[in-house]
């Protein structure tokens, strides 16, 4: 099974349940799409194969606010990649949000490939959510918090 892996730029949040990899079985990694909204506890702490999702209108505790691909090439090692996933998801978090990160009351996580999806899946995606230490029933989009 091929791993994708999350981090957090920021400290791990109380009651936060973020996984630790996400699985890619027959060549496919898990993704979600811009704007979906996800409780964190339902991902589970072992691999997963896909990204359940809620409506917005339900309670949720991130949401996906944007997503990117890699440069092409040869892994970049995991530093240069976080580097690249974390100036990126700022950037697509604020243009999301209509916040910068820290500014805002939520905090940004992403999911990464790793060098296994990397070579084995052609995984170049970077997946990057809001996460929120509470509950909410709406999405973020240009909510400004």
């Amino acid at each position: 099974m091929k791993n994708r892996l999350i981090s957090t730029t920021l400290a791990a949040l109380a009651g936060v349940g973020l996984i630790s990899s996400i699985a890619a079985c027959g060549g496919q990694v898990a993704t979600a799409e811009v704007g979906e909204c996800i409780v964190t506890d339902e991902l589970g702490s072992e691999e997963i194969t896909e990204i359940p999702t809620v409506d917005c209108s339900e309670p949720h505790d991130a949401q996906v606010v944007g997503k990117f691909d890699l440069e092409d090439g040869d892994f970049p090692g995991l530093d240069a990649l976080k580097t690249e996933a974390d100036e990126g998801c700022a950037t697509e978090f604020e243009s999301f949000v209509g916040t910068a990160v820290g500014e805002s009351s939520l905090q940004v996580s992403y999911i990464h490939p790793t060098e296994q999806t990397w070579d084995q899946a052609d995984d170049r995606e970077v997946l990057c959510f809001a996460v929120s230490a509470e509950d909410a029933t709406e999405s973020w989009e240009g909510a400004g918090i």
